[in-house]
């Protein structure tokens, strides 16, 4: 897998010209790692989601009752989104599968529910329970600059020389007099920059959707 990332970052970062393909490698895997302590969970991989929905007990109608649950994750890989109906009566529990139909634009789950709740059983608790994987290969265009600013680093650290990378001068934020200069402004705004699309792609708050959540 670090093969695919490692291309990527080669074809949008100008530094990967300097160093021999072991320290480009080293430079991707100290990129991915700062990336991971940056969140407590990203799109990079694979990451199985576990939902649990309590339903309530609609009775009577003639139209078919479908629920719908947004997932509002990027990157959802509809081929593994599995959907059970589970019955509580007492400490006994049943389950079955779903019919459902996913929606790739609005990210919408319409689950099929139609006659599959007994409204004459009032001892018995409904929920769904839902799971899918979110990931992929592909680094966002507008992170990659992320990664090439910490192979940037690496690359400084490792003397590794190459016009194109600049100098450690060129990524340390400096100050002069308790007075910081221009470009270390600049290069405050980019680091802020890239925490808030960090934090676009970060899984810390899944979901949180009226009286049900799931988090982590």
């Amino acid at each position: 897998m670090i093969d695919v990332y490692l291309q990527q970052v080669s074809d949008c970062c100008s530094c990967f010209e300097c160093g021999d393909e072991e320290q480009k490698r080293n430079a991707v895997l100290t990129a991915l790692e700062t990336w991971g302590d940056s969140t407590c969970g990203n799109w990079i991989d694979d990451h199985l989601l576990k939902l649990r929905i309590p339903l309530s007990k609609e009775c009577g109608g003639c139209c078919p009752r479908t629920y719908i649950v947004n997932l509002t994750e990027t990157w959802v890989q509809p081929e593994t989104i599995k959907v059970k109906l589970r019955m509580w009566t007492g400490i006994k529990q049943e389950s079955k599968e779903l019919e459902f139909t996913y929606d790739d634009f609005t990210h919408d789950l319409l689950i099929d529910l139609t006659k599959q709740i007994d409204c004459c059983n009032n001892c018995s608790k409904y929920e769904l329970l839902l799971e899918y994987v979110v990931g992929t290969d592909e680094i966002p265009p507008e992170l990659c600059k992320w990664f090439c600013s910490i192979a940037k680093v690496y690359m400084q650290l490792n003397d590794v020389e190459c016009a194109s990378c600049g100098s450690q001068d060129d990524v340390a934020i400096v100050e002069v007099d308790g007075t910081k200069d221009l470009s270390a402004t600049y290069k405050r705004i980019a680091i802020s920059y890239f925490s808030k699309v960090i934090e676009q792609y970060s899984l810390c708050e899944l979901k949180s959707i009226k009286d049900w959540t799931v988090v982590k």
